[in-house]
Order: C-alpha cells, then structure tokens, then sequence
C-alpha cells in the first residue's frame, strides 16, 4: 500500500506481517524497518503482532487453564513464544486507498479459547498507525494478551529513549527471575541510553512513548495505555534491535511466575481487549 509519502508492504498469509515501513525522502524511499533477510535471521518477520499473549509462556502451563501448550518454535524456544497468529494466514476483511484491515480466527491453534484477532492498518502523512483488537468469542473467561514485534536496524542509532518503571532480568531460559523497580536499566533508557547486546528482557510500567534517533532521522512510536510494558530485545550478534509494546510482562499467564508481576486482563464472552499504536517518521 502506498499513500503519499508512506508505504508499506503487509503479507497477510504470513500471519498479517509487516514486511517493510518506507517513506519518501528527497525522492528515494526510505526503510524504517530492516530487510526480510536480517529479520529471517532471528527467525521471525521484520513486524509481526503477538496475539493471543505476548512473548514465551513458561513451559506451556496456564494459570487459567489445564491445558498444557506445546512449544510453537521449538527451534527457539521450549515455551510458546509470541501468540500463534503469527503463524497462520489472515483474511483481509476490507482494504482502501489509505487503510487495510485484517483478521483471524482463532480455533485451529493450540489455544484453548476460541477468539478472534484483528488488526487495522491506517497510513497518513510519515506516520502509520496500527489498531489492534482482540475478542473472546467461547465460554468462561479467557486470558487476553497482545503486542507488536517490530525490528529496527541498528547501524547508525544513537539512542533509544523511554519511561519506564521496572526491569525484569531473565535466566538462560529467557524467564524472569525479579521485578526490579527502579532498577538501572530504566535509568538508562530513560536517558537514551542504547540496550546492551544479549537484552532480552520486559521493562514494566512503560510510559506508552518512545523515541529513537539515528544520525538523519528519528522515530517516534507511542501508543494507548493498554501496552503496559515494553519487551526489548537485541541479539549480540545481529545489527537489529526489537522494541515490542505488550499488554502483559513474560510470564503474567504462567502457572510459574513472580508474585510482583501483574496479571493479565481476562475477557469474557464477546468481550474484547484493544489498543492503538503510532509510528512517527522524522527526517533530519
């Protein structure tokens, strides 16, 4: 899709990715996002949504369920990891000249919930922004989780400022192991700090705003309050960087999870969890 000084290329049969974020500046199109390759290197999309929870489930145990979930990439992880709409062709429920919107049904996956996921993309001037909407649509009560995983290229960034209120440090399982309030790592990225090589951790309380500057061009991404934390993610070795808006930490819906981190929201029949993002384009 493209609409004055944005475009964007979306692959619903690939659980609704987000292949590439442009803008048009002095005639050439600029990418926000890295390339397919790169991400395919940290074996995902460049810009995926997590739905129905966000990130790993330790184990698979639920707290609100019996059900024991199978790991979804066991070339990754021994837990779920990052929902399973992901994984799973959408059907685009209406498209125009500026917007697009998109769903799955949930029911052939290994959630024991039947929902429904939904995302509308909306392009303006240097900026997209992105609805995201979730429904219960069985019986009882169901946990309800989800989030973004866009991938942003490292070269030239020279900070990455946000407000958060608490780190969650993890073990080599990628689980966390405290809930750190004030800790240094929220000090750091506060001031603008850069995520060290090897994070792969939650920052709770995030303030729903993030900026990013590169040496030509900033982005702004900020969202409604129901993102409450922002994972962060940078492997060591790859030039990519994952700021991922949640609506739940690693581990809210885990049987085995710290006392401190807060529960998600539980929906009930037809109801439903939403929320907006925005993504500002600056150039230099």
């Amino acid at each position: 899709m493209e609409h004055g000084d944005i475009r964007i290329e979306i692959a619903p049969e690939n659980g609704a990715a987000l292949l590439s974020l442009q803008s048009l500046h002095a005639g050439h199109w600029r990418d926000w996002l890295v390339d397919s390759a790169l991400a395919s290197s940290i074996s995902t999309p460049p810009c995926f949504p997590l739905m129905p929870f966000a990130n790993r489930i330790a184990d698979g145990r639920l707290k609100s369920s019996p059900e024991v979930l199978p790991a979804n990439r066991p070339d990754v992880s021994v837990h779920p990891i990052h929902g399973y709409a992901w994984q799973k062709p959408w059907s685009v429920d209406r498209q125009e000249v500026d917007s697009v919107e998109l769903s799955y049904d949930g029911g052939d996956d290994s959630w024991p919930w039947r929902y429904r996921a939904s995302l509308s993309f909306m392009l303006a001037p240097k900026e997209l922004r992105i609805l995201m909407k979730l429904k219960h649509l069985g019986a009882g009560l169901m946990p309800a989780g989800f989030g973004l995983h866009p991938a942003f290229p490292t070269d030239g960034l020279l900070a990455v400022k946000a407000t958060t209120k608490a780190f969650l440090p993890v073990d080599d399982r990628c689980l966390p192991i405290a809930y750190m309030a004030g800790a240094t790592e929220c000090t750091e990225l506060a001031k603008g700090h850069l995520p060290k090589p090897g994070i792969d951790s939650d920052f709770d309380g995030w303030q729903n705003s993030l900026r990013m500057e590169w040496r030509d061009r900033s982005l702004l991404l900020s969202s409604e309050p129901v993102f409450t934390a922002l994972h962060v993610f940078r492997p060591k070795d790859k030039p990519l960087l994952c700021l991922e808006p949640v609506s739940h930490v690693t581990g809210a819906m885990a049987v085995d999870s710290l006392p401190e981190i807060p529960v998600p929201q539980m929906l009930g029949t037809n109801e439903a969890l939403e929320g907006k993002l925005v993504f500002q384009l600056i150039d230099h």
